[in-house]
């Protein structure tokens, strides 16, 4: 079995100008596949980065324009128990009933509000987890790290393809030196 050069399989013994030119393709070839997968996570780190960006400004914007808003709960409970203390002062037996489903209503209405603020802030609560100007920014800064892990080891995929190169030189040089 014949010895074959580690870059491309050609033959190295040769030395000529041919060879070296099939041993550098033989490396390009095998490297390229590398490269572009490298080149490709850095193209999606830089892509997710300036969607991450893009998020925490709506998410800035948002919370800008989010106004203080009142909570209608406190007046309806406020409400109900105005009602039940009219009813106590309420003197005919009609009066009393009127009052008293007048009373009911509202409770039910406050009952109704209440769960239903409960899940509107359990809601607003994981959205600002998920979506917030907090969440954002832990997001841009995952971003950041992940760019800065693909440049990395975009660098290292380029230094092994140097390295290879150089082999290839060294290797070149070393069979067609004259023998001394």
């Amino acid at each position: 079995m014949t010895e074959q050069a580690g870059a491309g399989g050609a033959s190295p013994q040769a030395g000529g100008g041919a060879d070296q030119d099939q041993l550098v393709y033989g490396l390009e070839t095998r490297f390229a596949p590398h490269l572009e997968a490298a080149a490709s996570a850095v193209r999606d780190a830089e892509r997710e980065l300036t969607q991450a960006r893009e998020q925490l400004g709506r998410a800035e914007e948002e919370a800008a324009r989010a106004g203080y808003v009142s909570d209608p709960l406190i007046f309806m409970r406020q409400s109900v128990a105005e009602e039940v203390d009219a009813l106590t002062r309420k003197t005919t037996e009609k009066k009393v009933r009127v009052s008293y489903r007048f009373l009911l209503d509202r409770a039910v209405e406050l009952a109704a509000a209440e769960v239903q603020g409960f899940h509107d802030e359990r809601a607003a609560e994981e959205r600002e987890r998920e979506q917030g100007v907090a969440a954002c920014r832990a997001a841009e800064r995952r971003a950041v790290e992940a760019l800065a892990a693909a440049e990395e080891m975009l660098a290292r995929v380029r230094a092994a393809e140097q390295s290879a190169r150089e082999g290839l030189r060294t290797m070149v040089a070393k069979l067609t030196a004259p023998e001394a």
